[in-house]
């Protein structure tokens, strides 16, 4: 019962503290976005209408337009009309 209890809390702790940006692209044409995590760029290429999860514990990611921003992984980045906002 007490081993039980205690992998229980321990399961809780590990996934509550999972926290990742992601990534909505509310357009018909598929977007990418440049993502630099840990010193590594990776482009994050989104299909219209579809939704990811990225950037685990902060990152720097470059918008369509070219802008660079930094996540620190809670953001929800929307692509609507080929302009990204940061919600």
């Amino acid at each position: 019962m007490w081993k039980s209890l205690v992998a229980a809390v321990a399961l809780l702790a590990v996934s509550g503290s999972a926290h990742a940006a992601s990534a909505v692209n509310k357009d018909a044409e598929t977007r990418t976005l440049v993502v630099t995590e840990g010193g590594s760029k990776t482009e994050l290429a989104l299909a219209g209408g579809e939704t990811v999860e990225f950037c685990q514990s902060g990152c720097f990611v470059t918008l369509p337009n070219g802008d660079l921003e930094a996540l620190t992984g809670s953001e929800t980045v929307e692509i609507s009309g080929g302009v990204a906002r940061i919600k």
